[in-house]
C-alpha cells in the first residue's frame, strides 16, 4: 500500500508540474472493457472479460507528439478452458504512454498511436466465488507488482469547445512474472477504452484548440 501511495503522489506531482509549466493539458475519466489471461498458468490460461475505470491526464505539444498518463483500476486474470473457474486479479495500473497523432493540431478528428510502459499493483486476487486465491503466508502465490508494455491505437474527436472524446484499442504485454510459486506466468490483455478530456491549464493562442 505504501508503494501505491508513493506512485500516486508522484503521478499527482508530475501532473501538477505539467499544468504549471506547459500548455495544452487535459484530463478526464476513462472506462473500458478488457480481455485477459495468464499465460503459463495451468488453470487461468483462457481469455476472460473484465473492466477498467480511472482517470487520465494528457499533454499534447505543438508537434504531433504528446504524453498520456493514467491511473486505472483494472480487473484482469483469466479463466479455465471450460469457463468453470475464474481468477480475478484486480490491479491499480499506471501506464505512461507516448502518443503520436497522425495529423496536425486544429483537426477535429485526430487518429493516434500509443506506446509506453505500465506498472500494476495487485489489490486483490479472488476466484469466481469472490474467495481469495492469494492467501497470506510466507510466500503468497501471486506477486504484488506487475510491469510491462502498453501499446495501442485510437483517436481523439472534438465534441465541444475544448472537450474531446478519446477512444483506443490497447494491448498490454506483461513482462514480469505474476506468480511466486510458478515460473513463466505473465499477464496478457487487450481492451477497448473510452474517455472524455476537459481543459486544464493554458492553451496555445496560435490555434485556440486543445490539441
Amino acid at each position: 500500500m505504501k508503494k501505491v501511495i508513493f506512485v500516486l503522489s508522484m503521478f499527482v506531482a508530475f501532473s501538477g508540474s505539467k499544468v504549471i509549466a506547459q500548455k495544452n493539458v487535459s484530463f478526464g475519466p476513462i472506462v473500458g472493457v478488457n480481455f485477459s489471461k495468464l499465460t503459463g498458468n495451468q488453470i487461468y490460461n483462457n481469455w476472460k472479460t473484465g473492466s477498467t475505470a480511472g482517470i487520465f491526464i494528457n499533454y499534447s505539444g505543438e508537434s504531433r507528439f504528446g504524453v498520456n498518463g493514467q491511473v486505472l483500476y483494472s480487473r484482469m486474470g483469466g479463466e479455465s478452458p471450460n469457463g468453470a473457474s475464474k481468477g480475478h486479479l484486480d490491479y491499480l495500473q499506471i501506464p505512461i504512454m507516448g502518443t503520436y497523432y497522425l495529423n496536425d493540431r486544429g483537426n477535429k478528428f485526430r487518429p493516434k498511436v500509443m506506446l509506453g510502459p505500465y506498472i500494476g499493483f495487485l489489490l486483490k486476487a479472488v476466484n469466481e466465488n469472490d474467495v481469495s486465491i492469494n492467501p497470506e503466508g510466507s510466500t503468497r502465490p501471486f506477486k504484488g507488482v506487475d510491469g510491462g508494455a502498453a501499446m495501442g491505437a485510437g483517436f481523439n474527436y472534438a465534441i465541444g469547445r475544448m472537450v474531446w472524446l478519446n477512444a483506443d484499442v490497447r494491448y498490454n504485454l506483461g513482462l514480469t512474472q505474476v506468480m511466486n510459486t510458478v515460473s513463466d506466468v505473465h499477464n496478457r490483455s487487450w481492451g477497448i477504452n473510452v474517455g472524455l478530456s476537459f481543459p486544464l491549464g493554458q492553451y496555445s493562442p496560435s490555434t485556440g484548440t486543445l490539441r
